[in-house]
């Protein structure tokens, strides 16, 4: 099946890079802690990680064929509170994002850089919260294929997490971490080059 060529300019949509807690590297310190989560207390058990205080997990990642190169990227955080939302009602929680941006034989990975995504718990048990960088990741110069090494955790740097629950079975519980992307094209007309 051969897809219909636009015609004029491309429309920009977007869509989600996403990283799935099952490929995360760990360091055997400071690592998060599979646990179990019954949403209300019934029904079925889920396993999460939740987070305490300076646990910290790895990933890289590609940026798709799709990319509209050149164009910024947004950081975003999905979890939940578990049965901890009310408890915690107004306390932070400081993600963080540590990360170096490179394109395919151009040059070497910068130092890295961060991205604070602290937000507050909305108060409610078992909610989807997400929590979205407070800065973009610039994607000047940036091109198909080009990786992020990542590194993505829980910090009180500056005494932005609040929250309260000290335990693992207290904490909050990451759900998945995304990159928001624009797309400008299905794909890229040669192998290495959009």
């Amino acid at each position: 099946m051969v897809l219909p060529q636009r015609v004029g300019s491309p429309i920009n949509v977007w869509d989600d890079l996403l990283i799935n807690t099952g490929v995360f590297s760990f360091l055997g310190a400071a690592d998060p802690t599979l646990s179990n989560w019954q949403p209300t207390g019934a029904g079925t058990t889920f396993q999460v990680y939740k987070f305490q205080k300076n646990d910290e997990v790895y990933f890289s990642c590609q940026l798709p064929h799709t990319y509209k190169e050149g164009s910024d990227i947004k950081a975003h955080v999905h979890w939940t509170p578990c049965d901890r939302g009310v408890a915690e009602s107004g306390n932070y929680v400081g993600w963080k994002l540590d990360y170096s941006w490179c394109n395919i034989n151009d040059g070497t990975f910068p130092a890295s850089a961060t991205i604070d995504m602290s937000d507050t718990c909305t108060g409610q048990n078992d909610y989807h919260e997400v929590s979205a960088g407070l800065t973009d990741l610039s994607g000047t110069g940036k091109k198909i294929s080009s990786m992020i090494a990542c590194r993505l955790y829980r910090s009180d740097t500056g005494g932005d997490d609040t929250w309260v629950g000290a335990t693992a079975a207290q904490s909050p519980a990451l759900l998945q971490f995304d990159f928001h992307h624009e797309i400008n094209s299905e794909g890229s007309r040669q192998e290495w080059v959009k």
